[in-house]
C-alpha cells in the first residue's frame, strides 16, 4: 500500500534521512544532507599521494611518492580517490554495496569522476577497466560495485568502459588478512580475456576500495603482460593507516 502511494507524499509522512548521518533531511532527492555533504567536500580536498593515494602531509611527497610507496616497485603509475575510509564516506560505501543503495553509484561516481578529471595524467588514458569479481560472488550477489561506478564513471568521462580482465579464482576475501598474505591471496587470480591485446594501451582501473594495493597491482601486472604500456586507478576510498587496521579491515 505504501509503494502505491506517490513520492512526495511517503516522503512527507516518512521523511528521508540522510544516508552518511541517518538525519532527517531536507535537500529534496539529495541523498545527503548539507552538514555532511561539506564534511565530505573538506575530506575530499584533503592531500593524498599522487601514487598510492594515501593520506600525506606537507612536503612527505618527493618525485611523486610519499613514504608508503617510495622505494617499492609498483605497476599502478598513479593513483585518484574520492577520500578516506572514515565514518562518513565508509558509510556512504557500505549502503552501496551491501544495503541496497545502488543508487548511490551517481553519486560516488560522480566524485571520482572529478578526481579523474583533476589528475595529471588524465589525457593519457584511453580506456577505463573495472576490477573484477569471480563468477560464483556474482552468481550470488549479481550487483557488482566497480562495475557499476566503472560504467558510470566511463560515461562521465566519455571514455569506453571495456570489460577485459576476468577473475579466474575467488579465493577468501582480503578483509583481515595482512599484507603479505593479501598479495598472495591474488596471485594469479585475475586473466585477459581471450584475444585481447593491449597494443601500448594506457587504461584506467576502477575498483572502490584501496587497502594495500595488492589487488590493483595484481591486475595492472596482467594487463602489462597483455601489452599496455600504462595503468592507473581510481578508487572511492583509501584505507588510510592512520586508523586503526582491525577496526577499519573488519568494516570493508
Amino acid at each position: 500500500m505504501i509503494a502505491s502511494l506517490p513520492r512526495s507524499l511517503i516522503e512527507l509522512v516518512f521523511p528521508p534521512r540522510c544516508v552518511a548521518c541517518g538525519t532527517w533531511r531536507h535537500e529534496g532527492a539529495d541523498p545527503v544532507c548539507g552538514e555532511c555533504r561539506e564534511a565530505i567536500n573538506r575530506e575530499r580536498a584533503e592531500p593524498a599521494c599522487p601514487t598510492c593515494a594515501a593520506p600525506v602531509s606537507p612536503y612527505e611527497v618527493s618525485l611523486g611518492r610519499c613514504g608508503q610507496c617510495r622505494g617499492r616497485s609498483l605497476r599502478i603509475a598513479g593513483t585518484v580517490r574520492v577520500g578516506l575510509y572514515r565514518d562518513l564516506l565508509g558509510q556512504l560505501l557500505r549502503a552501496y554495496k551491501y544495503h541496497g543503495r545502488e543508487e548511490l553509484a551517481l553519486l560516488l561516481g560522480g566524485w571520482l569522476a572529478e578526481a579523474i578529471e583533476t589528475a595529471p595524467w588524465r589525457g593519457n588514458i584511453e580506456a577505463i577497466v573495472s576490477v573484477p569479481t569471480h563468477w560464483i560472488r556474482r552468481f550470488n550477489r549479481p550487483f557488482h560495485a566497480a562495475d557499476a561506478l566503472a560504467s558510470h564513471v566511463a560515461r562521465k568521462v566519455s571514455l569506453p568502459h571495456v570489460p577485459i580482465l576476468r577473475r579466474v579464482r575467488a579465493g577468501p576475501r582480503q578483509i583481515g588478512l595482512s599484507d603479505t598474505e593479501r598479495a598472495v591471496n591474488v596471485r594469479g587470480a585475475f586473466a585477459i580475456r581471450k584475444g585481447v591485446v593491449l597494443r601500448d594501451a594506457r587504461v584506467l582501473l576502477i575498483d572502490d576500495v584501496r587497502t594495500t594495493g595488492a589487488t590493483l597491482e595484481e591486475c595492472a601486472k596482467v594487463l602489462r603482460h597483455a601489452g599496455a604500456a600504462e595503468v592507473y586507478a581510481a578508487v572511492v576510498l583509501r584505507v588510510g593507516w592512520t586508523h586503526s587496521k582491525s577496526s577499519v579491515l573488519s568494516a570493508i
